[in-house]
Formats: structure tokens, sequence, C-alpha cells
């Protein structure tokens, strides 16, 4: 992707920083995408049903605790030092797969795979939010987005043509873990580049009476909510097609996630001004309604064709979601408190991570698998509610 030349008019976004960040970004999510098999794979070394959704989520759920308990205290001053600290946990997690095969072990990997990937996404995510120029949030995180996203397009489909190669998808993890090794080096090269004129200042720590009264916030709150609707049902599906299309007779679920993630990143890149000209609650609701209707359609297809259709709808709606979200999230939070509610998005992110494996694996078991579809189809509806009570709040003040 080209830089852009800095206009009178046009504060500068794509510097060599902004960049750089956003590849340590794309290759943090590609050690949370590769997990993309784990239920099909906690199935074959035989742990129980009941425990394998749990054992998703478990990375998830300490993410979110950290970031409960942490995201005040990150600042652009010790980001550097926390994304070292996450490669080495995330390297130490990834091999661990090789060696862990009971409910126990895997729930304390699990977990500590959350904190490192709480360390190093969180940690680039305050990096970035501290020199995006306000005028262009939206272009901003809508190409952030495209960075967490491409894993998701090109790390399942990779997998599954490797994965005959492999004894066990554990290899696949532990393989992947070695990729954040360049991400370290780019925050090594990155924390000893002169710094630029950070558009927001925000180094200062903010103390947790601060953050949880500035959660209190209804606009706040409930655009938390709505962020984490979103994701759970992003999550949901993402942890349990594998299951679906094996259940169905069809092993290609790489391909639907491709078509699904290559569409919402040419939303985000060819359409990505929009996010700052466009009704951002609007573009939220018509988010969710697509989501509607690209999961009714996966529920009631058992051939590959509409699947593969219902994938390009659910790109189109998704991709309009997430930049939407963050941006409105950014314009609504004063400069103090911009890294710490995008870091607090993060979290409302990995709560829907969490929540959408545990619920969609308990509709799985007492409906089969189109049942974590219907949880999903339950909670667009609920998103798209709360959106109007968000807008009368917005209203309201």
């Amino acid at each position: 992707m080209a830089v852009e030349k800095r206009s009178s008019n046009q504060p500068e976004l794509f510097t060599a920083s902004f960049l750089a960040i956003c590849v340590i970004i794309f290759i943090g999510y590609c050690n949370i995408t590769v997990f993309y098999n784990l239920y099909v794979y906690l199935a074959q070394i035989g742990i129980p049903e009941n425990w394998r959704g749990f054992i998703i989520g478990c990375s998830s759920l300490s993410t979110i605790l950290f970031f409960v308990a942490a995201s005040p205290y990150l600042t652009p001053a010790n980001a550097h030092r926390n994304i070292y600290l996450g490669v080495v946990l995330l390297i130490i997690c990834g091999f661990s797969y090789l060696f862990c095969r009971d409910v126990l072990g895997l729930i304390i990997v699990r977990l500590l795979n959350g904190v490192g990937v709480f360390l190093i996404t969180a940690s680039a995510l305050t990096l970035l939010v501290a020199q995006i120029p306000p005028s262009r949030s939206g272009q901003a995180f809508g190409l952030y987005s495209v960075a967490s996203l491409l894993p998701y397009s090109t790390v399942p489909a990779l997998f599954d043509w490797l994965s005959p190669m492999m004894a066990s998808p554990a290899w696949a993890y532990a393989l992947m873990s070695l990729a954040l090794l360049p991400a370290g080096v780019m925050n090594f090269r990155l924390s000893k580049a002169k710094p630029a004129k950070p558009a927001v200042a925000m180094n200062k720590p903010a103390s947790f009476t601060e953050m949880a009264g500035n959660c209190a916030k209804p606009q706040i709150a409930f655009l938390l909510l709505i962020n984490a609707i979103y994701y759970l049902n992003f999550s949901g599906l993402f942890f349990l097609a594998k299951g679906l299309f094996l259940s169905r007779n069809m092993d290609n679920v790489g391909l639907f996630f491709s078509i699904q993630m290559v569409c919402m990143i040419l939303v985000r890149v060819l359409a990505n001004r929009i996010f700052d000209k466009v009704n951002k609650v609007r573009l939220v609701r018509f988010c969710y309604v697509l989501t509607i209707v690209g999961f009714a359609v996966v529920y009631f297809s058992y051939t590959p064709l509409p699947l593969y259709g219902a994938s390009l709808i659910l790109g189109l709606g998704m991709g309009l979601g997430a930049p939407s979200l963050n941006s409105l999230m950014y314009s609504l939070s004063r400069d103090r408190f911009k890294a710490i509610n995008a870091n607090l998005m993060m979290m409302s992110l990995h709560l829907g991570n969490f929540c959408g494996p545990m619920a969609g694996s308990a509709a799985v078991t007492w409906l089969g698998y189109g049942g974590f579809l219907l949880v999903g189809m339950a909670a667009n509806f609920l998103g798209l509610g709360l959106t109007y009570v968000f807008s009368r709040q917005r209203q309201a003040q």
C-alpha cells in the first residue's frame, strides 16, 4: 500500500510507524485465527464435549480480565516492553499444545494464551490510537481492522491445505507461534525510531476509578455491549463452522472464510472513506441486518454454492461493523480516554469471543450444529435493537 503524501488539509495517516503497528497486529491475529479448528481438535484428543467451549473461551476470558485490570496502565511509553513479553508468552503457549492433552493443562495454556494476546494487541492498539489524526479515525480503524482480518482470510485456508502434512493441529499452533519472532524484531525497530508527534496526548495512566466512571456513561456502556454482540456472532461462526461443514459432509471451510474475509477486507479498503462521512449508527444497523440474512442462509444450506453465497453476504455486513463501531467510540471519547476506550472495545471483542463459543457449543449440544446459528440470529436482533436505544441516549444528551 502506498504511503499517502501529506497535504495542507489532510493530516498524514499512513506513516511508517502506522504500517509497522498494523503488521504487528496482523501477526498477533494470526496466532488467534490458527485455532479455527480447536473445537474439532479437542474432540479428536478425547476432551469431553461439555468442556470444549469453555477451553476455547479461556483465552478470551483471561484477555478480558487483563483488559479490565491493566488497560488504565497501558501507555505508549510501556507498550513496546509489553509486546516483547507477549511474543515470548505466545511462543511458549504455542509449543505447549504439543504436550497438553488434558482438560486442566489446556485450560492453563489457554488462559496464558489470552494474556499473551492482550499484551500484544492492546499494546499495539495503544500505540496506534496515540497517532491517529482525529479527522481520519474512520479510515484508520478501517485499515487497522484489515490488519486484524487478513489472518481470518488466509490462516484457515493455509492450514486446511497443510493439515494432511501434519501429525495433528497442535503442530500448526506451535509453528504459527514462530511467526511472532519477526513481530518482535519489528517492535524493536519501532521502539528505536524517532517517535512522531502524537495526535492524542495520553502518556499519564488513568486510575481504575476513572476508567469505571468512564464506562458507566450510558453511551459508552451501550456501545461496548453492541460491540460484544457483534463479536459473539463473529466468533461463534468462526470456531464452530468447521464442525458444521463436516456435519454436512463438506470439508473446505477455509474457502468459506476466505470469501467472507476477502469481502470484508475489500469493503474496508475500497469504501474506507465512507466511515468518516456516513452516519456510523446506520452502518452498524445495516451490518446487523445483513448478518441476520447471512446466518439464515447458512442455516438452511446443505450444499457449497449457497453457503459461499452466504459468506459474501456476511462479508459485506460484517465488513461495515467493526470500523463504524470503533470510529464511533473514538469520536465519543475525550482525549484522556481515547486509548482506554479503544482497549475497552477490544475487551468487549474478547467478551464476545468468550461468549460466542460458549453459547454456540451449548446450542450445538442441545440442537445440533445448526443451533449456534439460531443463537447468532437472536443475538443479531438484540444488537440491532440496542442501536436504537443507543441513538435515543445520544439524542437525550
